[in-house]
């Protein structure tokens, strides 16, 4: 009998205890790859200490052509989700590479340039919709945090485009990948161009002609895709070169946002 009183009165004096401990517990974290640093700095704003995030392509290269490595492959094979822009479908062949039905592949539709804090933002409700639908125990989590987002993007957004007003019409040449974004800055693109591989030496001929006709005195080129095209045209023509990123670097798309900004502002007197 007494035995059974000392039985009773330790688990009274352990289940607590116990209780306490497993509520100490860290829970799991969503594990995510994303291709682009523009996924990565949207998932950690919307998600920040839910989830891990892996960049599957660095900031500094063009996304469309990163050969990815087996190690990649291997640390992809780990995640619960993988999130891709719609111009990336070479991710289909790699989920039947990786073959792990328990991976959920998304396809992120927002178009145009993420560097454009209004498409940025709508990217990132796009991804607060798809995580409020994955784990539906956070949505007040996910959706406070877009609303922060939001408001601090716009902000900085609406002092950036005071600040800069006097760029506004000014006549460039820039790579086709940042056009939407030197034109929502305010910029006169009068001239675009594409990557080398894809200029021939009458395209060059032509450009330089351009640039001549409407009197260019600016060249800015989109870091991913390379400075050849950009750098040869402001040398042969004597024209002032800049290098934007067009992807976020150091895991801060408003940083990168800014320093772009900064770049063309001292380029540009």
């Amino acid at each position: 009998m007494r035995f059974k009183i000392l039985i009773f009165t330790l688990m009274f004096i352990f289940i607590p205890s116990i209780s306490f401990c497993a509520q100490k517990l860290p829970v799991k974290k969503i594990k995510i790859a994303v291709t682009t640093s523009h996924l990565y700095c949207l998932v950690n704003e919307i998600c920040k200490d839910k989830v891990e995030i892996k960049t599957i392509i660095p900031p500094t290269v063009c996304p469309g052509t990163y050969d990815i490595d087996a190690q990649t492959v291997k640390d992809i094979s780990k995640s619960n989700i993988v999130l891709y822009h719609y111009w990336q479908p070479w991710v289909k062949s790699l989920k039947l590479k990786i073959a792990n039905f328990g991976i959920v592949y998304r396809e992120i539709k927002t178009e145009d340039n993420f560097m454009i804090p209004y498409i940025n933002l709508r990217a990132a409700k796009e991804i607060t919709d798809l995580f409020c639908i994955w784990d539906q125990d956070n949505k007040d989590f996910y959706e406070k945090n877009f609303l922060d987002y939001s408001f601090k993007l716009g902000h900085i957004a609406e002092q950036l485009i005071k600040d800069n007003i006097n760029l506004n019409h000014t006549k460039i040449a820039c790579n086709t990948k940042i056009a939407s974004f030197m034109e929502w800055l305010g910029f006169d693109v009068a001239v675009k161009y594409s990557t080398a591989s894809n200029l021939s030496a009458s395209d060059m001929a032509f450009l330089i002609k351009k640039i001549n006709k409407e009197k260019i005195k600016y060249v800015i080129d989109n870091l991913q895709s390379g400075t050849d095209i950009g750098r040869s045209l402001a040398e042969d023509l004597k024209l002032t070169h800049t290098v934007i990123s067009n992807f976020p670097l150091a895991n801060s798309y408003i940083t990168t946002l800014k320093n772009n900004i900064e770049k063309i502002n001292k380029a540009i007197k």
